[in-house]
């Protein structure tokens, strides 16, 4: 009964904050609809797609051992070596950069400049050193101050895309310039909110081959990464596909859909996907059952709760997107009429998600999510080829979508109903002796 209610009030500690985020970004889309055309929200939807498949890979997801780590010292360590990782492959960046032809933003924007280079760069960072940061808040259940990094992120945001319009010189690069401004505002408060904790002894001296970590852990950077890698493709291939294969208007109308559905699934499953996580980890291997409990209740209870209001929602989309957000964003609600299902489907088991890192099946998730990225990759590449309209590609990639959904739930609990029947084997053989 303890674990449950401090679940309950962790939860409620992070969607309070939650909800007053997304508020503020709900707000201001109307404003911000009408201040870019959908053609900016392409580009700038392309440049969010591209600094959410590199922030992942920046600190090759050490930032996931933190809640692991046995001991408070090493989580610190953990924090210190993802933060110094993150800087290092920064840097990198702007040297291959600056050196060689290669640009990212060229290769899916058609456009690229130094300054434009230095934006993504700096976003890439502040996205992952405040990811790594938000897994120690979540082992010290420090959950106020991931609220209140994530209000800041989307107040910086909000503000700076509105200021930024105004200008003839920055309008066209004014969106991406206020996702930088918000999340270094972000990584800013987490910072400190980390240094100011009492910390231990030397943990700001680990180095980034520290020997123990990486054998330790090494399952991480090895397997996870990649995994987490082509979960991030998967996610991002839609705008980033669209924009190429079609036009940045289309890359940008459906940036508004996944935006608006992306204010219930951040507000509820990601809140409840971190205290999840949190949980989860302390008692895979001590009280499976109650992971098991924990994961059955969960998306029951979301199952439930949420499938009237998609279902309701689903009928009216083009016409509230339209009178909401201007006359140039219909074709935002028609998008949401087709992903409804895709959305239900990624609401429900995004909070569980984690779970096949916790059972350390990292292998099954990696194939997972490569098979989930190459099928995307398929479906975009075939409808284009074939010269297929982005509706009926946008259809077909639904059905798929959902499908995988599916099937990473049904793994996720054959994988802790087996560290069931390991512990009671255990406890039997404990028992016997």
């Amino acid at each position: 009964m303890k674990n449950i209610n401090e679940f309950k009030k962790h939860v409620g500690t992070l969607i309070s904050g939650n909800v007053l985020a997304q508020a503020i970004t709900f707000a201001a889309s109307p404003i911000l609809t009408r201040l870019y055309s959908p053609e900016e929200f392409g580009f700038y939807a392309t440049f969010v797609s591209l600094v959410s498949v590199l922030s992942v890979l920046f600190a090759l997801t050490f930032e996931k051992c933190i809640p692991l780590a046995v001991n408070r010292k090493i989580a610190g360590q953990i924090t210190v070596l993802s933060l110094k990782l993150a800087a290092c492959f920064s840097v990198l960046y702007i040297v291959v950069v600056t050196t060689t032809s290669f640009s990212l933003l060229k290769m899916f924007t058609g456009r690229t400049s130094l300054w434009l280079e230095i934006i993504l760069i700096l976003s890439v960072f502040s996205a992952s050193a405040t990811q790594t940061l938000n897994f120690w808040h979540l082992r010290e259940q420090y959950f106020a101050s991931t609220s209140r990094a994530k209000v800041s992120q989307n107040l910086g945001n909000v503000f700076s895309q509105a200021l930024f319009s105004q200008f003839d010189a920055l309008r066209s690069s004014g969106l991406i310039i206020g996702d930088a401004f918000g999340r270094l505002a972000a990584f800013s408060m987490q910072y400190m909110s980390f240094i100011r904790l009492k910390q231990v002894k030397g943990i700001f001296k680990t180095k980034i081959w520290s020997a123990y970590i990486w054998k330790k852990y090494y399952r991480f950077p090895l397997f996870t990464s990649i995994s987490v890698l082509f979960n991030a493709l998967s996610l991002q291939i839609p705008i980033l596909a669209l924009n190429q294969f079609f036009n940045a208007s289309v890359a940008g109308n459906f940036m508004l859909t996944q935006k608006v559905i992306g204010i219930p699934i951040t507000l509820i499953g990601t809140a409840v996907a971190q205290v999840f996580y949190s949980t989860a980890a302390k008692s895979i291997d001590s009280n499976p059952i109650q992971v098991l409990v924990l994961y059955k209740k969960i998306t029951r209870n979301l199952f439930f709760v949420t499938l009237p209001v998609f279902v309701v929602f689903s009928f009216i989309a083009p016409f509230v997107f339209q009178a909401f957000f201007g006359k140039d964003w219909f074709l935002s609600g028609q998008y949401f009429q087709i992903l409804a299902v895709s959305f239900f489907s990624q609401l429900i088991v995004l909070p569980v998600s984690q779970v096949l890192y916790i059972t350390h099946n990292q292998i099954v998730q990696t194939i997972w999510d490569f098979s989930r990225f190459a099928c995307f990759y398929l479906i975009f590449w075939s409808c284009h080829f074939f010269q297929i309209g982005e509706l009926s590609t946008i259809g077909i990639y639904t059905i798929f979508s959902t499908s995988f959904y599916l099937l990473l739930y049904l793994l996720g609990r054959y994988y802790i109903s087996t560290q069931v029947q390991q512990h009671a084997r255990k406890r039997s053989m404990l028992n016997r002796n």
